[in-house]
């Protein structure tokens, strides 16, 4: 590992960003939340990745569910949280269509 333990950390607000996309010919809604302390614990922070972005988008016509998880580095070390993993035991079973990164398309 290179750097400190805080070159690892990441704002879990900032890297986490929630788009809803609304029935055709209108323009998505885009943002970022303002806590996330209920699923990345009170510091709202996630350990273990660089310029790590969660994209999580919902389908407004059927509320299908799509993940993206992205990073340039990871630590390979078992403190390093599944993002994925995470977010799935607050979405209902089987709803996510995509998820990225190379890990797996559903």
């Amino acid at each position: 590992m290179t750097g400190t333990p805080e070159d690892w950390a990441i704002d879990s607000n900032e890297a986490l960003q929630l788009t809803l996309f609304p029935p055709a010919g209108e323009n998505p809604l885009t943002f970022h939340p303002d806590y996330t302390y209920p699923i990345f614990g009170d510091t709202e922070s996630i350990y273990g990745y660089k310029d790590l972005k969660i994209n999580l988008s919902f389908a407004a016509w059927d509320m299908s569910i799509f993940l993206k998880v992205s990073w340039k580095q990871k630590l390979e070390v078992p403190e390093v949280e599944d993002i994925a993993g995470i977010l799935e035991e607050y979405l209902p079973e089987g709803s996510i269509l995509a998820l990225a990164h190379g890990v797996l398309i559903l």
